[in-house]
């Protein structure tokens, strides 16, 4: 499953200038499908993108990049984007085309439940369109699709994941380059999350991370209640798992366990010299994603 966010710096008049009168489509027809249609933060979203030809479609002696843009309302700033190139050149299309694919990206969190302004969601502009880097400032995108979402926190309608038994407390980094690395928690020998059970088959994404140059042969050992989910030895300090977890694995009950256990375990007051730090560290877990499987 491919997920990209590309951040690419557009020139200002190119960014705006299809909010302003509607464009002449030149034939070309877009649906886009997203899932799941309730959109939060924090989310992965699948986009499904199909382009149509008309029989008096104008041919496009350019090839175009798809932009696809997302805009906070409010706020008039950009939320994220996934620009990015088409498989087919559109200097290759023809009249009654009709062009399928699919992308899958990431929301990240920016919905604040607990400000006091805050009024339950936020209206977000999507707008997709076509574009050509190399077009003047007076050239306009083909703009194709424009829709409002309402985005409510991700707390709403994803299960509920406890970090219980067996954590160290929650550490930043709020200039990491890596958006999910931004802060992270420690486990223990053993640790273990409680997590809401939908009874419906969902995606569970780990991305994690162990300091290899203490503890180079390290094993990371994955449980959901307590069968083994996968036992691994990570090849670098960073790593990142996806796996389908089915309702039977879950169980019947309203809540089940993800529990993480390494075999080994460093404390760095030991380790270190002149570090005062005693807890027993584990692997980093920077991020746990837990939604209903997209289809």
């Amino acid at each position: 499953m491919k997920r990209i966010i590309l951040v690419t710096i557009l020139p200002i008049a190119l960014l705006f200038s299809f909010c302003g009168k509607k464009a002449d489509r030149q034939g070309i027809d877009l649906r886009l499908t997203l899932t799941p249609d309730s959109v939060t933060d924090s989310l992965y979203l699948k986009m499904d993108y199909e382009f149509k030809t008309a029989n008096d479609f104008k041919k496009l002696t350019r090839d175009y990049d798809v932009f696809v843009h997302f805009w906070r309302v409010n706020s008039k700033e950009m939320l994220l984007q996934d620009d990015h190139v088409l498989e087919k050149k559109t200097s290759a299309w023809g009249p009654n085309e009709d062009l399928k694919y699919s992308r899958v990206l990431f929301i990240t969190q920016f919905l604040n439940e607990f400000d006091v302004d805050f009024e339950g969601s936020e209206e977000v502009k999507l707008t997709v369109g076509l574009y050509d880097l190399k077009a003047t400032d007076k050239e306009k995108p083909l703009a194709l699709f424009e829709k409002k979402l309402n985005i409510q926190p991700a707390s709403f309608n994803a299960p509920e994941i406890v970090y219980d038994e067996g954590w160290n407390g929650l550490e930043t980094d709020v200039n990491a380059k890596d958006l999910f690395h931004r802060s992270w928690r420690w486990t223990m020998a053993k640790s273990v999350c409680i997590i809401e059970n939908p009874k419906k088959e969902c995606t569970l994404i780990i991305k994690g991370g162990v300091n290899k140059s203490i503890l180079s042969d390290q094993k990371i050992t994955l449980k959901i209640n307590d069968s083994l989910l996968e036992e691994f030895v990570p090849a670098e300090p960073h790593f990142s798992k996806e796996y389908t977890i089915s309702p039977e694995q879950m169980g019947a009950g309203d809540e089940f366990f993800l529990r993480f256990e390494t075999d080994k375990v460093f404390v760095p007051a030991k380790t270190f010299a002149g570090n005062n730090d005693s807890r027993e560290l584990g692997m980093q877990v920077f991020f746990i994603y837990f939604r209903e499987k997209l289809k």
